[in-house]
């Protein structure tokens, strides 16, 4: 479409958010992902109670996302090697552009989700930021203010590609970053129902992937993201590089303090490390939190 053309040198039509082609699929897919949080909540990790249940059902949401945003992507880089290398700004198609959407609703859905301590589903935005900062005044803890701007950051950056219909494959490598979430996942998982112990050569296996992909697909793409839009950086508006160089070295740093965390979690920086570098959120004291879920 003639609007798009030159797209990559303005800055992204983010009123384009009440477009149908962007509104119907966004919708449909927040409604599907509260379908599948009715049915973990319904029929999974009953045996579970408090703060350990809310973990494992948020987990499981996570790994069918990672699972569906990983896979997805990795297929799509091996069956679009030409695309995701050398037509990384222009290439469009609308079907491409529904992983990036896909992955916006759940980033809202977690937001919204992990804000109501009381289990609830919100519905609107502005309850969100009311609960939000009602969390804030109550409730303030690390992993809260690091998932939720993480959240934020993340959606802005994807809606700055499907808008303006450019920028589609660049998602698509940041989206790679799935395929070392599955594992993630699976290592939190594994932890949290003592699997990790009853199972422990399954483990050994998940825990060195989780590090192997996790330096692949975070580390290595981050540094082939950057790299590129440096490279490039005359044939894109300067709000583009900006987001790639800016936000690509927070998402960088964030991606290096998780992955000191894994380590140290993991014993590989010794007992040191564990004490002082490693967070078990499982155990970590947040009354409000625990309180709350038990009467969920």
């Amino acid at each position: 479409m003639a609007k798009y053309e030159g797209a990559e040198f303005r800055l992204p039509p983010f009123e384009d958010i009440l477009e149908p082609a962007f509104r119907i699929p966004f919708i449909s897919y927040f409604l599907l992902f509260q379908i599948i949080a009715y049915c973990i909540r319904t029929y999974a990790w009953k045996s579970y109670s408090g703060f350990k249940q809310y973990r494992l059902r948020n987990l499981t949401l996570c790994v069918m996302h990672s699972s569906i945003s990983g896979l997805w992507s990795f297929v799509f880089s091996v069956t679009h090697r030409q695309v995701m290398l050398e037509e990384t700004i222009h290439w469009y198609s609308p079907w491409a552009a529904q992983l990036p959407i896909l992955s916006m609703g759940l980033t809202v859905f977690l937001s919204l989700h992990h804000s109501d301590r009381n289990g609830r589903q919100p519905a609107t935005s502005a309850y969100f930021i009311c609960d939000t900062m009602d969390m804030l005044r109550h409730e303030i803890s690390k992993w809260t203010i690091e998932l939720l701007f993480h959240h934020a950051i993340t959606v802005f950056v994807f809606a700055s590609a499907v808008f303006p219909r450019k920028f589609i494959p660049y998602a698509y490598w940041a989206l790679l970053m799935e395929v070392n979430s599955i594992f993630l996942h699976l290592r939190s998982l594994m932890q949290i129902t003592g699997y990790s112990l009853l199972k422990q050569s399954l483990f050994r296996l998940i825990r060195f992937t989780n590090i192997v992909t996790f330096v692949l697909f975070r580390f290595a793409v981050q540094i082939w993201q950057i790299n590129w839009a440096w490279i490039n950086r005359h044939r894109f508006h300067i709000f583009y590089l900006g987001i790639a160089v800016i936000g690509g070295a927070f998402f960088f740093i964030i991606n290096v303090v998780l992955f000191v965390r894994i380590l140290a979690s993991d014993g590989y920086l010794g007992e040191f490390g564990r004490q002082h570098t490693a967070i078990d959120r499982d155990s970590q004291k947040s009354i409000r939190i625990v309180e709350h879920t038990k009467n969920s």
